[in-house]
């Protein structure tokens, strides 16, 4: 990869990208490192039913995916999630009420660049199905029977991992 031409420490042209996850000034020794980003999405269950939006945006924009997003610098993973949730579909889940599932590797390409991700999973299950207003970075919300959800309609490698480990467990 080879997106970054100036050193951030001494504006030296010319950038070294090695190993698949750093850049190196060849002038002042500067090591930047392109490190995993942590990002969450949410398994919302409603009986036999699961919550999926379509994605708004590339990458694979139209295709089907989980709630949820990057994590910023500041959050907890649960906080992202509550956060992510609210932004994108105004629903509302106290982060103490998130149940850790699983993780899985993803590769996020966007804008260009590519993105080492650890894409991790959390459950809450749903007495009711909540009101949803789609918002931020969705086009569309539906409710799918979980063993109805085909691998090809979703976008990420990562969500495809998640699900398909959610209807062996469900079957």
């Amino acid at each position: 990869m080879k997106a970054f031409n100036y050193c951030p420490r001494c504006g030296h042209e010319g950038l070294d990208w090695s190993e698949s996850k750093r850049w190196t000034c060849g002038r002042c020794g500067f090591i930047y490192f392109h490190n995993v980003a942590s990002a969450v999405g949410a398994v919302l269950l409603h009986c036999d039913e699961i919550l999926l939006t379509v994605r708004k945006h590339n990458p694979a924009q139209g295709m089907l995916d989980l709630p949820g997003g990057f994590v910023d610098h500041h959050e907890s993973l649960e906080q992202a999630l509550s956060r992510e949730l609210n932004e994108e579909l105004k629903v509302v889940v106290s982060e103490n009420e998130w149940c850790y599932l699983f993780s899985f590797p993803n590769l996020y390409h966007y804008a260009g660049i590519t993105y080492y991700t650890s894409d991790l999973f959390f459950l809450k299950e749903l007495e009711a199905k909540p009101e949803i207003t789609v918002g931020d970075d969705v086009a569309d919300a539906v409710w799918v029977r979980i063993k109805d959800v085909s691998p090809d309609r979703v976008g990420l490698d990562s969500v495809r991992s998640a699900l398909r480990e959610l209807q062996k467990v469900k079957r």
